[in-house]
C-alpha cells in the first residue's frame, strides 16, 4: 500500500516562481491554444523546445521531472508508431500489410501529431512546477472561478501524479506475489488487469475519505465568507510576460488565419 503522496510542485525562487498566478494560468492557455494554431513540425519543435527551456527554468528536480514527462513520452511514441496505420494517404507508400498502406507523408504527420501532443502536455507542467495548490486556487478564485471548483481543481492536479504511482506501486506488488500482467491473449490480459483495478479504486476511495477528514477537520465551508493570508498583486513584469505571451500567439494566429502563411 502506498502511504505517500507525489507533489509535483517545486519550492523555489526563481523567475517562473515569482510570476502572478494568474499570469502562469493565462500563460499556459495561451500557449497551449498555440500548440493548435502551428502546423509545421518544425514550429511545433520549436515550441517544444521554448517548453522545455521553461521546464529547465522552473528548476525541478530530475526525478520529478522524468515521472511526470514518462507518461507524455510514451503517448507520443505511441502515436508515432499508430498513425501510420490508420492514415494511409500520400505518396510513396513503403510498405503494405495486406489492406493497410504505411506512407512517408503518414509518418511525418504522426510525428507532428506526437510533437503537438508532447507541447499541448508539457506546458502544463510549467504550471504544476511552480505553482502551489494555494496559489492556484487563490489565482482562480480571483478570476472569477468559485471556490469549490478551484479547489476540486487543484486537487485533480495535485493527486493526478499521485494515482499514477499507485498503480505503478500495484503492478509490482502484483508481479511479485507471481501475476503475469503481459502474458497470454487479449482477454487473459484484461481479467488479469482487474488484480490491480480493484486496488486501483479502493486505494483512491480511501484517499478521498482522508482528504474529505482533512477538509472537515479544517472546517472547511462552514463560513460563507473567506479571508486570505496572502492577496495577489500584478507586477510589472507580470504584465510583461502576459503581454509577450499574447505577442507569441497572435503573430502565427495573423500569418496563417489572415495572411494565409502556413506556420
Amino acid at each position: 500500500e502506498m502511504t505517500g503522496f507525489v507533489d509535483l510542485y517545486t519550492e523555489g525562487n526563481t523567475f517562473l516562481h515569482r510570476l502572478d498566478p494568474r499570469v502562469k494560468i493565462a500563460s499556459v492557455v495561451l500557449l497551449t491554444v498555440l500548440g493548435f494554431v502551428l502546423t509545421s513540425l518544425v514550429s511545433l519543435l520549436v515550441l517544444l523546445a521554448f517548453i522545455f527551456l521553461l521546464l529547465l527554468l522552473a528548476r525541478a528536480s530530475v526525478d520529478r521531472t522524468m515521472f511526470a514527462l514518462k507518461f507524455v513520452l510514451r503517448f507520443m511514441a505511441l502515436i508515432v508508431v499508430l498513425w501510420p496505420f490508420f492514415d494511409p494517404a500520400g505518396e510513396p507508400v513503403l510498405a503494405t500489410f495486406g489492406p493497410v498502406k504505411i506512407t512517408e507523408p503518414a509518418i511525418w504527420r504522426g510525428v507532428t501529431s506526437a510533437v503537438r501532443v508532447g507541447c499541448l502536455a508539457t506546458v502544463w507542467y510549467i504550471l504544476i512546477f511552480t505553482t502551489s495548490q494555494r496559489d492556484l486556487v487563490r489565482a482562480l478564485v480571483k478570476l472569477g472561478v468559485r471556490f469549490d471548483f478551484g479547489l476540486a481543481l487543484a486537487i485533480a492536479l495535485r493527486f493526478f501524479p499521485t494515482l499514477g504511482l499507485t498503480i505503478d506501486s500495484i503492478k509490482d506488488a502484483q508481479r511479485a506475489r507471481g501475476l503475469e500482467l503481459d502474458r497470454g491473449g487479449l482477454t487473459r490480459r484484461a481479467k488479469n488487469y482487474v488484480a490491480v483495478l480493484v486496488p486501483v479504486i479502493v486505494s483512491s476511495l480511501r484517499t478521498a475519505e482522508t482528504l474529505a477528514l482533512a477538509l472537515q477537520s479544517r472546517a472547511y465551508g462552514a463560513r460563507a465568507d473567506r479571508t486570505y493570508l496572502r492577496e495577489l498583486h500584478m507586477r510589472p513584469a507580470d504584465y510583461a510576460v502576459l503581454a509577450s505571451v499574447v505577442v507569441i500567439l497572435l503573430v502565427p494566429s495573423v500569418l496563417r488565419f489572415l495572411l494565409g502563411v502556413p506556420v
